[in-house]
């Protein structure tokens, strides 16, 4: 019998991902889309006459019935829905509510309410991480797209680390859907420019997943790209110690080899992943102590809709890739 599941915010850019995704993956299926505003055949020409206005629905509670519920909303927006979902049934949140843990650390990069209470009861979905616990979560916090992006990128040497300055460009989607300034093609497409240098909220996933890392020896340059879709990271990594060439080499191979989606290449570039769930690496080393690992994926894939899948198979106890395999990077 195939897992139901229901969606929650399927009318923005990761809800969109995460429709496309579903209909591919052999042992799941939707039970329910809570409606937005208009009927999602209504408001994307291109979902006609897939037959998805007979699981929309305007009754949260109808979601209670389902599996797994994914909710993919806007900040401080999750938890109108949580009050009514919340122990019904799994939870994938893949907003940006329910990701930190301690007060004081979500007070610093949040203007939102921390709800301790519920916040307590999720897992933070890192599988490359935190896949033991994620396998008997009821409730999964997806990671933010940057801050998972930069995660794997430093988790086989993290604790070797002294310091990291990263410098990161994301094209325009990450913005999501609301038609914001910045995001205006006619801006976008010609410029370049960073924001929210060292405050971007997805430090705070970043340092409490790897609590040696802080503001005094982490810098962060996130910047806006004249592209849609991907995530192009440049980390500069000083090490502790010498550390040997075979050492980082088998700690990364060893990281590759335990992660299916995860690729060394000798060229990292947005076309091979964008499209795709992989994650691809590479690494130079500038001295004894000092690497660039350059690290890119899709942020609504990889970097979202496609990790929260990941999640979902190990909590269902179904092969993390599963859904996922055959999707082919888009080229052009």
């Amino acid at each position: 019998m195939k897992i139901k599941i229901g969606l929650v915010g399927a009318n923005g850019f990761i809800g969109l991902e995460l429709i496309r995704l579903i209909a591919s993956h052999p042992d799941i299926e939707i039970k329910y889309i809570f409606k937005h505003k208009k009927k999602l055949e209504e408001e994307f020409n291109h979902l006609r006459d897939f037959g998805l206005d007979k699981y929309q629905t305007t009754k949260i509670d109808d979601l209670k019935d389902c599996d797994c519920v994914f909710l993919s909303l806007p900040q401080n927006e999750s938890s109108e829905y949580l009050r009514s979902l919340f122990g019904k049934t799994k939870i994938i949140d893949l907003g940006s509510d329910n990701r930190i843990l301690n007060q004081k650390l979500y007070r610093q990069y949040y203007d939102g309410e921390f709800n301790e209470d519920i916040n307590s009861q999720f897992v933070y979905g890192f599988l490359e991480k935190n896949k033991s616990i994620i396998q008997n979560a009821k409730n999964v916090s997806n990671p933010g797209c940057f801050a998972l992006c930069v995660q794997m990128s430093i988790l086989p040497i993290f604790k070797q680390i002294k310091s990291v300055d990263i410098f990161a460009i994301t094209g325009s989607s990450g913005g999501g859907k609301a038609p914001i300034v910045k995001n205006h093609h006619s801006i976008r497409s010609k410029d370049i420019f960073s924001y929210n240098i060292n405050k971007h909220r997805h430090l705070a996933e970043i340092f409490q997943s790897f609590p040696n890392l802080n503001l005094s020896n982490f810098t962060f340059v996130p910047t806006s790209g004249p592209f849609v879709r991907g995530i192009f990271l440049n980390s500069v990594v000083e090490l502790k110690d010498d550390i040997v060439d075979e050492v980082i080499e088998k700690n990364y191979k060893n990281f590759i080899n335990e992660n299916i989606f995860i690729r060394k290449q000798e060229e990292i570039k947005l076309s091979n992943v964008v499209g795709s769930n992989f994650f691809d690496l590479n690494l130079i080393k500038i001295s004894n102590t000092k690497l660039i690992i350059q690290s890119c994926l899709d942020n609504l894939i990889k970097g979202a809709a496609g990790n929260s899948i990941e999640c979902m198979n190990v909590m269902f106890g179904l092969r993390q890739d599963e859904g996922l395999k055959n999707l082919l990077p888009v080229y052009i």
